[in-house]
């Protein structure tokens, strides 16, 4: 197989990296440090000539095939064991157009990238609030953003892909070429071929009024009820995160919070500045940090920092959506967090609006009747596997299950092909003919996958055909 290694290289105009290459070891890693695999072979791809040539060499080796964007999964999809391993990182390429408010971005741009491109012009699409993650994975998975609840999900906003197939054909996907592939695509994944580049409609976003609000442990269970409570009457140019921690010793807490248990609210503002003291009022009251204020919506994006070392944390984080928080299931979260260690915690984010008001099966995310998603979160350093570190978060997911409508693909750590069909809902059966017709080998397979209809994956990532 060397060989044919070595005749690939010479055809790409970027990189590959085999085991034995200087730059393998950091390139097989994820952002996850749980995840330890190593690809039979690494393409840094730079153009759609690469993915083609990599994806016919994946066909004539029957080699499963891994795709990295930003590689932020929690799964670690964006690598793979003993398969081969199409980094698309270096694809960087945006084109806007601000008249038809139109983006077409490149699989390895990050939302840090893409953010400062389009307010350049004044615009947005909705994206997560993590400069460092890709455009890619998160719109592909759905894509929750605080602009949501105004502009919908991220794969709402994608107007057309320009899609690699598995056989190496390139493709333009819109609602005329190719509508129900481009359903697919608005939520189910990498489970079809590759995506060499994302077209978005874009929205006009001039500023947002945010910043932290925060209080010490005692005032856990009101605050959060109070934002429950706040967010159901909320219009929806407002949005919420909130999260229950330990809190690291961030510049714009006070110390009397540092590495104490705490409840943080990130409201949000998206509407007229000057109606954004009358709207965030409620969720003001008592609390030890407030620095709510008008801000650029780049800057908003990078309110809290990534972890230290994030490379090298291991990480468990999973979502559940949530139609309603009730006070049953927050009074149960809570004394599982009260039990927990300081590496457990807990995301609560916004949802409804427009992700609610767009046609139930109009896109492969399925769960638009959620108002909430959970994120349970273990993170620490050490041992991979701390039974310790990891049992809070799973039986905080566990205990979701009486409520949650289904998981959130983004935030999916578990590969149990049943968490696949509850992440796709109604939509599974549908979903598995387009994997039949794109990819009925299974080929693309490290993702929240979908098996053809001919075939049955394992939890491990491998096929057993019919």
């Amino acid at each position: 197989m060397n060989e044919l290694f070595t005749a690939l290289q010479q055809s790409l105009q970027g990189e590959l990296l085999l085991p034995q290459h200087r730059e393998y070891e950091a390139a097989r890693r994820v952002r996850n440090a749980r995840i330890d695999c190593r690809p039979a072979a690494i393409v840094r791809c730079l153009s759609v000539g690469d993915i083609q040539q990599a994806l016919q060499l994946a066909a004539r080796q029957d080699l499963p095939v891994a795709l990295r964007g930003g590689g932020a999964h929690v799964a670690g999809f964006g690598t793979c064991q003993d398969g081969l391993l199409l980094d698309l990182s270096c694809m960087k390429d945006i084109t806007i157009d601000p008249v038809r408010r139109l983006a077409q971005v490149a699989p390895g741009v990050t939302w840090g990238e893409l953010d400062a491109a389009t307010q350049a012009h004044g615009l947005a699409v909705p994206g997560p609030r993590n400069p460092t993650i890709g455009i890619a994975g998160h719109t592909l998975g759905g894509g929750v953003g605080d602009l949501s609840r105004q502009f919908g999900l991220t794969s709402d906003n994608l107007v057309s892909a320009e899609l690699v197939t598995i056989d190496g054909e390139v493709r333009e996907i819109d609602q005329e070429s190719d509508a129900e592939l481009l359903w697919g695509l608005r939520g189910a994944g990498g489970n079809f071929g590759v995506v060499s580049r994302f077209t978005f409609q874009l929205h006009p976003v001039n500023g947002v009024v945010a910043g932290v609000l925060a209080w010490p442990a005692r005032d856990i269970a009101p605050v959060l009820r109070r934002a429950r409570d706040w967010l159901a009457q909320a219009p929806d140019q407002a949005s919420l995160i909130a999260l229950v921690w330990t809190a690291p010793p961030l510049p714009f807490l006070p110390e009397s919070l540092h590495f104490e248990r705490s409840i943080m609210l990130i409201p949000t503002w998206f509407g007229a500045p000057d109606q954004a003291d009358q709207v965030l009022a409620p969720l003001r009251s008592g609390a030890l940090c407030d620095t709510l204020q008008p801000m650029r919506y780049a800057d908003y994006q990078r309110l809290l920092p990534s972890a230290p070392n994030y490379q090298q944390q291991h990480v468990y984080n999973r979502g559940e959506l949530l139609r309603d928080l009730d006070d049953n299931t927050l009074d149960h979260l809570l004394a599982l967090f009260d039990r927990s260690g300081p590496n457990f915690s807990l995301v609560f984010g916004a949802l409804g609006g427009a992700i609610a008001r767009a046609p139930a099966g109009g896109t492969a995310f399925a769960h638009r009747d959620a108002n909430w998603f959970v994120e349970v979160c273990a993170q620490w350093y050490g041992e991979a596997n701390n039974p310790v570190m990891l049992a809070p978060a799973v039986e905080a997911w566990q205990l979701l299950q009486t409520v949650s409508s289904g998981p959130y693909a983004n935030l999916l750590p578990d590969l149990e092909p049943c968490w696949a069909r509850a992440t796709y809902g109604s939509g599974w059966e549908r979903l598995q003919a387009l994997k039949q017709r794109l990819d009925p080998n299974n080929r693309l397979r490290f993702n929240v996958n979908i098996s053809p209809l001919l075939s049955v994956v394992t939890a491990s990532g491998k096929e057993d055909v019919r």
